[in-house]
């Protein structure tokens, strides 16, 4: 049983075919994770730290932080999600967006640094962990340049050579941008479920690159299309876990036969794939619609939605055919199932997505007047 599912045909996702194969995903899957409990003084392994450098550079070298459509980047999201690739990627393209849409020129050695490679950006919009990304936290302006924030649940903050502060006041949407190890800046480390690399961020007068600039107009389109590749991403985990649990299927015996003969199983899991492929299938409708600039706020919400939920499943039903084994450190399954939980909620949580689609949905049906 394995699951294939047709890109768009675009030459992003070929050229880095290589780099996220079925050799090297399994390393992949556990590149940079950190020890248990270790908290602020979790370190990362040499051979770790250079292999991920190695991985960053040799994506800027396949052209994946240059001026890219939409669909070439969700389909290199959904191959990043099948390795579970934990890195600054998305955020660095959510990051440039926003960046871009300013027009500042102060930025373009951090953009120019982005595409070679020698750079990642992380975005920071979470005052507290349960805050949406639809809603800031707030941003405390200074009249010498500074700004104030706290920010929580930052991901791969000492990664970034910046850290994209979004943020409000007087209800409009701002961004700054701060150098990640600039003065009056301070990370702390903290563990989470899915033993990757999360910070709080705090913002005590940061120096500020550029301006501050109001973003209110740009930033729920820019959200919506990282939305999209965030999707793409989770129905890549979502694909992983199929396959993961697939070759235990065949693997596995019980009454003299292998476990994929069952059908019960079997219909289960292609249950599941055909769920896979219907929203990658959306996904990649809503990214070729917003390289045509359409609106994909709606399209954008539903399809996260719909990803964060399969994701989930998808590992829950990867852990369940493992057995006890499929909960332990040696195998796979419990590590698409621990990410699958951080993963789903990064940018909406299930109850907000809901909510916003369905005004969203109501908003589009109302008849002009």
């Amino acid at each position: 049983m394995t699951t294939t599912f047709p890109a768009t045909g675009t030459g992003l996702r070929d050229r880095c075919a290589e780099l996220f194969c079925a050799d090297l995903a399994p390393m992949l899957r556990r590149l940079g994770a950190r020890d248990k409990g270790a908290g602020a003084r979790a370190v990362l392994h040499p051979d770790d730290a250079a292999t991920r450098e190695g991985v960053w550079a040799a994506l800027a070298d396949l052209g994946a932080f240059g001026d890219q459509r939409q669909r070439d980047l969700v389909d290199l999201a959904e191959l990043a999600g099948w390795a579970l690739y934990q890195s600054p990627l998305t955020d660095s393209w959510f990051a440039a967006e926003l960046l871009t849409a300013t027009g500042d020129p102060a930025y373009a050695p951090i953009l120019r640094d982005l595409a070679g490679g020698a750079t990642a950006l992380a975005v920071a919009m979470r005052e507290r962990p349960g805050d949406e990304p639809t809603e800031p936290g707030p941003l405390h302006r200074h009249e010498h340049g500074t700004v104030d924030a706290i920010r929580s649940v930052v991901a791969f903050a000492p990664d970034a050579g910046h850290l994209l502060l979004v943020g409000t006041d007087g209800g409009r949407t701002l961004l700054a941008v701060v150098p990640a190890t600039g003065p009056g800046v301070t990370l702390r480390r903290h563990d989470d479920i899915a033993r990757g690399d999360l910070y709080t961020v705090t913002v005590t007068h940061g120096e500020v690159v550029g301006a501050v600039h109001d973003i209110t107009d740009q930033y729920a389109a820019a959200l919506a299309r990282a939305r999209l590749r965030h999707a793409a991403y989770l129905a890549g985990s979502a694909r992983g876990a199929i396959e993961v649990a697939a070759q235990r299927l065949r693997e596995r015996t019980a009454f003299g036969q292998p476990l994929a003969r069952m059908q019960a199983l079997a219909y289960r899991f292609a249950a599941l794939a055909a769920r896979t492929a219907a929203v990658l299938s959306s996904v990649r409708a809503g990214a070729l619609a917003a390289d045509e600039g359409a609106d994909v706020r709606l399209t954008g919400a539903q399809v996260l939605l719909l990803a964060g939920v399969l994701a989930q499943e998808a590992a829950a039903e990867c852990v369940h055919v493992h057995g006890a084994h499929g909960m332990t450190e040696a195998g796979d399954a419990q590590l698409f199932y621990r990410r699958a939980v951080v993963d789903a909620a990064w940018l909406g949580r299930t109850p907000s997505l809901r909510r916003e689609a369905g005004r969203l949905l109501a908003h589009s049906r109302i008849p002009p007047r």
